[in-house]
């Protein structure tokens, strides 16, 4: 087990919401770049992972909530085909507008439809999505459960979800290094872009980024927040020695 408490709801503070909004709009032109970093460039495998996960979804309709820059999304597309439909869903309209700037090169056969919204308040009905992704979001919310609630909720019967999310190791080896890792190379990088910058009152972006992980709820903890919400099949994929894990959830 990690040495490190874990948070059922991750680390809440008030003001969160508009912190979380407001630090990925400062972060856009350099997300991706960042996030290669702090994945040691396995980000891609961690996304066709999911993209095997999700299965046959040729003609479907899909979902990828906190969509960013959207490559997610961009994955759900092709493999979506020109029958298929995603919406890529994201609360920080600059994210957004990096998504659909690099859309334009990807060559997709049908453009993902990229949307403001609110991942505790999906504005759709019940049961509208095939599959749902998404992305190391679930630790900037406020809400894990109820993001986890929505998810299931516009879910088809027969659907699933595939998530993926960051954890600190429970290997106490390899957190070791992993921490190592996180404070001496992301952060001190991460630095570099912002610099330090405080943002609402709070820690510059990459310091919360990185210190959001601790103590964040994974694996068997996170699975069960699954079933909570009412997922019966949960399956959990440890990627990257504990690093980050990924949770396949059927909706029966």
């Amino acid at each position: 087990m990690a040495a490190e408490e874990i948070k059922s709801n991750g680390t809440q503070f008030e003001g969160k919401e508009d912190y979380v909004k407001d630090l990925f709009t400062e972060i856009a032109s350099y997300y991706d770049e960042m996030n290669e970093i702090m994945s040691l460039k396995m980000i891609q495998g961690w996304h066709e992972k999911m993209m095997v996960l999700a299965g046959d979804i040729s003609g479907k309709k899909c979902a990828d909530i906190g969509t960013g820059t959207g490559e997610i999304a961009y994955l759900l597309a092709r493999n979506a085909g020109p029958e298929g439909e995603v919406v890529g869903i994201d609360i920080t309209p600059e994210m957004l507008k990096y998504a659909e700037l690099k859309m334009k090169d990807r060559n997709l056969p049908k453009d993902v439809r990229f949307e403001v919204g609110d991942a505790l308040n999906l504005q759709y009905p019940d049961e509208s999505f095939y599959v749902v992704t998404s992305g190391y979001m679930l630790r900037n919310v406020t809400d894990v459960q109820q993001a986890i609630n929505e998810f299931y909720r516009v879910l088809e019967h027969g659907g699933k979800a595939v998530i993926a999310e960051m954890a600190t190791p429970d290997n106490r080896v390899i957190r070791y290094f992993y921490n190592i890792y996180m404070k001496h190379r992301v952060q001190k990088i991460g630095r570099k872009y912002d610099k330090g910058k405080s943002i609402d009152g709070h820690g510059p972006a990459y310091d919360w980024l990185v210190n959001s992980i601790k103590g964040f709820p994974h694996g068997e903890v996170m699975a069960e927040k699954f079933r909570k919400a009412g997922f019966k099949t949960v399956k959990v994929y440890s990627k990257t020695f504990g690093a980050m894990n990924i949770y396949e959830a059927y909706k029966e």
